[in-house]
């Protein structure tokens, strides 16, 4: 901090993250309350040697070291703050005045001073003990579940991947061609998603947690989040194989583990699932559409894993294909009220672990509407298997597992990669209608003929594909399948440098 900026500061008035103290000859009993808010608050700086008009008039220069002294032993002093906060004041000199400059940090705890709770509301200090609710709102806030909300210090937008905005823009291109996204750089996009934030005296981009997940170069998550990681496993066994280990000793068959960012896990994960998971046959009454069951029921339960899991823990997140279920298991913590143990669909209500996330999900049409995606598994595991099981286990780990096959011998010998349609699959077409021309030469199309864009590869006959409507709406708006949406990388849009259609 130099001088130049401390005289911006003083110019700006105060405010939610700005305050002024004059404390010329001792420390107040207010600046300690304001350093507890700030705590609790989103952070701030506080200027002793300032009048509250932001005239700077300094501090005795005599006693500017024991006022640096008495501040720093008093957030050491655990019976006046709990738990104890650290920085550090700094001695500058202003306009040839001493003054002293105390950088806040948001606090990843809830802090109190001398038994009293402080909250930041404007620019005044907040008494938030004796307020139950606003004492609730407090601690809601620095729950672990607002880890998305912090700024990792550090993270420049150079650590974000480029190119997957790019393909963020491409999706919705299709799916929305007058999306604000298309004219935005991706400073903009951070900004405008609530991803990053500028500090209007540095003119520093700040950037949260969300946009490393979302958007950070592997390099970076490994530099800034070392401990995160997915895994996606494929078991040529059932699951009550699974965990015998005299029936099945090896614990999978194929495995991969992303390190990346969310964007390329979401992608990951359902090339995952097309390829070991049945594609059943199902034409809705009335329709000459077909849907594809397989997207619409496990995007739900790989878009819930993908953003309701808790990222401070670092612990690994698990997606488990067996020949006869598919179970995720990542670290989350759902409210209070939620009992532990084992839980059904109805008792999951509509909360949103990391809004940041599921904002821009929803932007890229992977999730829907709150509640949709519990509505979407009860309306599509019928009748993608009329015999399914949902289990869930709520605890440190949150396990979801969907049984979607019988537990037979036969079942268990459908191998995934194989293109032919199950017996069960093949009664769904005769109880429908006979597949098109243009269905049936995709099923059957070469899968290992890739189109490369950069990292992303897209399989080139799924160019062919037809579109689906979107459902939950009025107007049947054409909408590309999960796959096409992929392809667009490919298309014929150009951007600028700034990523400016």
């Amino acid at each position: 901090m130099n001088e130049e900026i401390f005289i911006k500061l003083a110019k700006a008035g105060e405010s939610t993250q700005i305050e002024y103290k004059t404390c010329t000859e001792k420390i107040s009993e207010s600046l300690y309350e304001t350093i507890c808010s700030f705590l609790n608050h989103s952070g701030g700086r506080i200027l002793l040697g300032v009048k509250d008009n932001g005239k700077i008039i300094g501090v005795n220069p005599d006693k500017v070291e024991i006022l640096k002294t008495n501040i720093v032993t008093a957030i050491k002093n655990q019976d006046l703050f709990l738990p104890c906060p650290y920085f550090t004041p700094h001695i500058l000199d202003v306009e040839r005045k001493k003054v002293l400059l105390l950088d806040i940090p948001c606090g990843q705890y809830v802090y109190r001073y001398n038994g009293r709770y402080w909250d930041r509301n404007g620019e005044a200090d907040i008494d938030v003990t004796d307020q139950p609710e606003l004492l609730l709102t407090l601690f809601e806030r620095k729950n672990p579940h607002l880890f998305e909300e912090r700024v990792v210090e550090g993270l420049k937008i150079e650590h974000l991947e480029q190119s997957t905005f790019q393909f963020c823009r491409n999706i919705v291109a299709v799916i929305k061609p007058n999306h604000s996204w298309l004219q935005l750089t991706d400073d903009e996009i951070l900004i405008h998603t609530h991803l990053a934030r500028k500090d209007y005296v540095t003119g520093e981009l700040k950037l949260k947690y969300a946009a490393l997940i979302l958007f950070g170069k592997e390099e970076a998550i490994e530099e800034f989040m070392p401990r995160y990681r997915f895994e996606a496993l494929f078991h040529m066994c059932t699951y009550e194989q699974y965990n015998d280990m005299t029936q099945f000793p090896n614990r999978y068959n194929d495995r991969k583990t992303m390190r990346c960012n969310l964007i390329k896990v979401y992608d990951r994960l359902t090339q995952f699932a097309e390829r070991y998971l049945p594609d059943k046959f199902y034409l809705p009454a009335g329709s000459t559409q077909r849907e594809d069951l397989r997207w619409n029921l496990f995007r739900e339960v790989i878009g819930n894993l993908c953003v309701h899991t808790d990222y401070s823990t670092g612990y690994a997140c698990f997606f488990h294909v067996f020949k006869d279920r598919v179970v995720t298991k990542n670290p989350t913590r759902l409210l209070p009220e939620t009992p532990e143990g084992e839980l059904t669909l109805k008792q999951l209500n509509n909360y949103t672990k990391n809004p940041l996330l599921v904002r821009v999900f929803h932007e890229l049409s992977w999730v829907e509407d709150m509640g949709s995606g519990i509505r979407n598994i009860l309306r599509y595991a019928p009748l993608y298997y009329p015999d399914y099981k949902v289990e869930i286990s709520n605890g440190s780990q949150f396990t979801f597992s969907i049984t979607y096959a019988k537990m037979s011998v036969e079942i268990s010998e459908i191998v995934s990669r194989n293109p032919e349609m199950s017996e069960e699959t093949s009664e769904d077409v005769s109880r429908n209608s006979e597949m098109s021309v243009e269905i049936s030469e995709n099923v059957i199309g070469n899968p290992d003929v890739f189109h490369e864009f950069d990292d992303w590869k897209i399989p080139l006959e799924e160019m062919s594909r037809s579109k689906k409507m979107v459902r939950g709406t009025k107007q049947n708006v054409p909408v590309m399948k999960h796959k096409q949406r992929r392809q667009i990388i490919c298309s014929t849009m150009s951007y600028d440098k700034n990523g400016r259609q």
